[in-house]
């Protein structure tokens, strides 16, 4: 019995790792705000901010989280070229839509603040952070440096551009509200990134037409993304970890200012944006970008409604359970202060 409760479990650690990965791998979604919606955040900040202490504890806790998170993205990634090339504005509108159905995550956390200088605190964390967060899209949408020439011709800054992507990329999936993919692509490198391990096409390592210079190539570049990862979440878990011990109510006014911040990023980013007007390639007298046709435009809003009722109707469900459980535990606690 005790080992059927262990595997049922470790399945639903699993499903919820999935869940992370898929929001990782989506430009807008953020892993962390996933990971707050699912009432897993402080236990994977906890895991990971204690491997130097208890390693064993931490793998195995962390274990069923990873491996999901892996199948996760890897789906998203195979499925997110052709989903965005047929209906963009609707993936996005379907994404936004749960993000903002999560607000109720940090605004149950929020506490007026006793003194002037508690509310300006508070305020400062949400205007910054909202700020932070809506300025990664809109760096986005403003880039035109083109990565993927620098990484097919193994430019020298290209290796610890991967560092830094990894380690920024990690580093944002454990904040709320920003996403780790979006980030990669206000460094420019997230499609670039996408084709070379996914892709069939450019510097594609795994295309048959790829010769032993590109695959070395990319096995080098994966290796610093993973390096920069790890050490991105190990800096972050510990921050985190240290802000919602000592600033709880102050750090959850940052994490909804992010929650805002990220929706403007999820409609103003550099895959979307070109897409609201397209853009006419004059020699070949076609569109090289085509614009979002308007049936992607109502669907998209239809599914960005359902996805926020169906996340808020879930979050505020979860909270409540929530809630009733930490009751309970207090009152048996309180009973069993009264036998003894």
């Amino acid at each position: 019995m005790q080992e059927k409760t262990k595997t049922k479990h470790f399945l639903l650690e699993g499903l919820k790792g999935v869940a992370l990965g898929i929001a990782a791998a989506i430009p807008g979604l953020s892993a962390g705000s996933i990971a707050v919606i699912l009432h897993c955040y402080q236990i994977l900040v906890d895991a990971m901010a204690g491997f130097r202490h208890a390693f064993r504890k931490s793998f195995l806790t962390l274990l069923p989280y990873f491996l999901g998170l892996i199948v996760g993205a890897v789906a998203a990634l195979i499925g997110i070229k052709k989903g965005y090339e047929v209906a963009p504005f609707t993936l996005t509108g379907l994404f936004a839509g749960f993000v903002f159905g999560s607000m109720p995550v940090a605004w149950s956390e929020l506490k007026k603040g006793t003194c002037f200088q508690e509310r300006l605190l508070h305020f400062l964390s949400l205007f910054l952070c909202l700020a932070l967060a809506a300025s990664l899209g809109i760096v986005t949408a403003l880039t035109e440096i083109n990565f993927s020439e620098a990484m097919a011709n193994r430019v020298w800054w290209m290796y610890p551009l991967m560092l830094f992507a990894g380690f920024v990329a990690a580093f944002t999936c454990v904040v709320p509200g920003i996403s780790g993919s979006m980030s990669l692509m206000v460094l420019g490198v997230y499609y670039p990134i996408l084709h070379t391990f996914l892709g069939r096409e450019g510097i594609s390592m795994w295309a048959p037409e790829a010769n032993q210079v590109y695959r070395i190539t990319g096995v080098v570049y994966a290796f610093l993304l993973i390096i920069g990862a790890l050490l991105g979440l190990w800096v972050s878990s510990a921050l985190m970890k240290h802000l919602l011990a000592k600033h709880r109510v102050t750090t959850f006014y940052g994490i909804l200012g992010l929650l805002f911040g990220s929706l403007i990023s999820m409609f103003i980013n550099s895959s979307l944006y070109p897409q609201y007007r397209g853009v006419w390639n004059e020699s070949t007298a076609s569109w090289s970008i085509k614009p979002i046709a308007t049936w992607d435009y109502i669907v998209g809003a239809i599914l960005f409604l359902f996805a926020a009722i169906l996340s808020f109707w879930w979050v505020k469900k979860t909270n409540a359970k929530a809630k009733a459980n930490e009751q309970k535990e207090l009152e048996q606690d309180e009973g069993n202060e009264e036998g003894n």
